[in-house]
């Protein structure tokens, strides 16, 4: 056999300035795209934002040349008062990872994540996947974990619960290795409350074992909790969808956002009479205006074809708002459709809510898993469904295992595995069959 060096061509995606804001744009809510563009004009002198009712309720441009004297605020301010101001704990975050000494690269990769947090603290997604395919070195997205996994409090930026719990107490002056082994490596024994057998099998006390699990459950399984702030009492929909005579119709809510434009007039006068310096300080701020407005205006456009994709897909919710006419439709799929990266979709879906006929939702409820049950494909919230009708009328003092509800869901033609029975009964807040048992 002969060996023999393959040259091979590859495209790959480099992270540009206005690539990076556009993907940083699109996983905005409209609350966040508003602070995120009265901030950026108070930053740029060519920007004007002008304000509405969501914003303030003073009227007026945030932005022109006149304001940029000795009175106006730093970047600095800005962020400070808005951090201040916001419920979010990501703000706070934000805050505190700027306070590390982290490079560039690096901190904008921490602050890429924080965002993609989601509402309980911990990653939907694998930090590796969010940050592939933006050209980074393969040890930035584990270094950007690390940091942001370092924040306070404790927990944060974890990707299960098990992790979550062991950050904090690695966090935990003097160390106490015992905790973490029983969760890292025998949590089945741990959920099942065998403490004798867990004793037997890490060569120590039942007494050692017990107060282990006393520690473990002075845990949070939420730590954001404690920094985040009641949640305000109205959510503003990014997009609302209507249903009339004539159908189905979508309308992105924009009139929340400031109505952004640039200077042109004031950056060709001053552009004239500038010297060299500034002519490049104008033109790197000219660019980034163009970058924000045309990443706003993207953002605009895929969340219209993704909702109107929504529209088609689960017509027949939409139609009569039963949540059994939901139909399995994973993000891979939509973003087959239309033929761009699952990570696209996330990032479009995060932080959205929707407006329907039938209330306020967050968009990423209208993506269902899909489960196979041999040549069919049917929702995850079909299974659950089934999970939650079975578990209702078995009998308390011997309830179904995992296995057997996987054997009643298989008697109905719904056929997966004991792990995925056991992953919808866990998010769906089921107990396990001990939690359960009626003592």
């Amino acid at each position: 056999m002969a060996l023999a060096l393959v040259q091979k061509q590859a495209l790959k995606l480099k992270m540009t300035p206005a690539l990076f804001q556009s993907v940083t744009l699109l996983q905005f809510s409209n609350e966040q795209l508003s602070e995120y563009i009265m901030e950026k004009a108070m930053e740029n002198p060519l920007l004007n934002a002008e304000k509405n009712d969501f914003q303030s309720a003073d009227p007026g441009a945030v932005s022109s040349f006149a304001q940029y004297g000795d009175e106006a605020k730093s970047a600095t301010d800005v962020i400070e008062e808005t951090v201040a101001s916001s419920s979010d704990y990501r703000d706070l975050l934000h805050r505190d990872l700027h306070q590390l000494q982290l490079d560039k690269i690096c901190l904008a990769a921490a602050d890429f994540l924080i965002d993609n947090l989601n509402e309980k603290g911990y990653f939907d997604e694998e930090p590796e996947d969010l940050l592939e395919g933006y050209g980074l070195s393969p040890e930035v997205p584990g270094k950007a974990l690390e940091a942001v996994q370092s924040l306070e409090p404790a927990g944060v930026g974890a990707r299960t619960l098990t992790e979550c719990l062991v950050l904090q107490l690695k966090r935990m002056a003097p160390a106490n290795p015992l905790p973490i082994r029983i969760l890292s490596d025998y949590s089945d024994c741990f959920l099942s409350g065998n403490w004798g057998e867990l004793a037997t099998i890490l060569g120590t006390t039942e007494k050692s074992i017990r107060a282990a699990i006393e520690v473990i459950r002075g845990l949070s399984p939420t730590p954001v909790s404690s920094i985040q702030e009641e949640a305000p009492q109205y959510i503003i929909p990014d997009v609302t969808i209507r249903k009339s005579d004539s159908g189905l119709s979508c309308e992105m809510e924009d009139r929340y956002l400031p109505k952004i434009t640039l200077d042109s007039t004031g950056y060709e006068n001053y552009l004239d009479k500038a010297d060299s310096e500034t002519k490049r300080y104008l033109r790197e701020k000219k660019d980034e205006a163009d970058w924000l407005i045309a990443g706003i205006s993207r953002r605009k456009q895929t969340l219209l074809k993704l909702t109107e994709l929504l529209m088609q897909v689960q017509k027949a919710y939409f139609e009569s708002g039963r949540y059994e006419a939901l139909k399995p439709f994973p993000m891979k799929h939509a973003a087959e459709q239309l033929s761009v990266n699952e990570s696209t979709v996330s990032r479009a879906v995060a932080n959205k809510y929707v407006e329907t006929p039938y209330g306020l939702f967050q968009m990423k409820k209208f993506f269902v898993r899909a489960i196979k049950t041999g040549q069919e494909e049917v929702s995850s919230f079909q299974i659950l469904s089934r999970i939650k009708h079975w578990i209702s009328v078995e009998d308390r003092s011997t309830p179904f295992s995992d296995q057997k509800l996987v054997q009643l869901l298989s008697d109905e033609g719904l056929h997966c595995s004991r792990r995925a029975v056991a992953k919808y009964r866990r998010e769906s807040g089921i107990g396990s069959t001990v939690q359960r048992r009626s003592r």
